[in-house]
């Protein structure tokens, strides 16, 4: 079992400037194998689209007014860190052009030495969209296209040609490769289209909020579907995220509980969310870490 962080780099207050790498660097002293990073291009006052997870996400979605761009982000934190592994949890593929976004994670790969892993969904905030000028209307076959299209330009091959509906382009060079061999795309969601996109291209499931029975449902289905695909289910790293119910003590002892129990049905990496505050950052990390046995691991 692998234990994650996904932490919110909002760039602004207390967490502006060289926070960001000083977080990432403790976060990686304290033991934590991964950070993830969200991703929300702009955020709105009020919002029409429906947040699909549990409520303590759609609060924090709704009060919130940014976060550093994830890939910039990654960049940072690759140069600020050497062993912990870096990944978006999750990037909204269909709002980007794909070509950019296959160069930008491929550099991220390379600076790295190798320790990104791609986090991607196709996002609910239908605001959003619109305000990128990106139609929020079959955005899934979008992001399915615009995967094929990076995995084609992730290849080892100089040349790389594309010819669909939402991509299009000749023959042309796109460097650099990244640095592993195969780059994990981890598709997040608990739709019947994830899990569909995990069977097909992906390298592993990044739910989210998911009790133990939605966890133990989901793998049973995927078993099933990855079977029927000729697939084994140890090509997969099974992370769930894990937001903290509050900030006390009991909360973090809760977080254990379910670090657990979610480790007794295969998962492979919990992503824990703790949101500790500014003051006392580190003092109440290294405390948080302690509790759910990091130090031990």
């Amino acid at each position: 079992m692998r234990l994650g962080i996904s932490e919110l780099f909002t760039g602004a207050g207390a967490r502006a400037g060289s926070w960001s790498h000083d977080a990432a660097q403790l976060i990686e002293e304290i033991g934590f194998a991964s950070v993830w990073l969200p991703e929300h291009v702009v955020f709105f006052p009020e919002y029409r689209s429906s947040y699909p997870y549990e409520s303590g996400g759609a609060q924090e979605v709704h009060r919130m007014l940014g976060v550093i761009d994830p890939l910039v982000l990654a960049a940072g934190i690759a140069a600020a860190t050497t062993t912990l592994r870096i990944g978006t949890y999750v990037f909204v593929v269909p709002q980007r052009n794909p070509i950019i976004t296959a160069r930008q994670v491929a550099s991220i790969d390379q600076l790295s030495g190798g320790r990104f892993e791609f986090g991607v969904g196709v996002g609910w905030a239908e605001e959003e969209y619109e305000a990128l000028d990106v139609p929020f209307a079959r955005r899934g076959a979008r992001m399915d296209e615009y995967l094929a299209a990076m995995r084609a330009l992730w290849s080892p091959e100089e040349l790389t040609s594309f010819h669909g509906e939402f991509v299009d382009f000749p023959p042309l060079y796109c460097f650099p490769k990244p640095a592993q061999r195969r780059l994990p795309i981890i598709v997040g969601g608990n739709s019947d289209a994830s899990l569909r996109r995990i069977v097909e291209i992906g390298d592993g499931w990044a739910g989210y909020s998911r009790t133990f029975d939605d966890v133990e449902r989901f793998l049973d289905r995927l078993r099933t579907a990855m079977a029927a695909a000729g697939r084994e289910m140890s090509e997969l790293s099974l992370k769930v995220g894990r937001r903290s119910k509050g900030k006390t003590e009991k909360d973090w002892e809760d977080d254990l509980a379910y670090i657990e129990g979610v480790q007794r049905l295969g998962i492979t990496e919990v992503v824990v969310s703790p949101r500790i505050g500014d003051e006392n950052y580190e003092r109440d990390m290294r405390r948080y870490a302690e509790i759910v046995g990091l130090t031990a691991r």
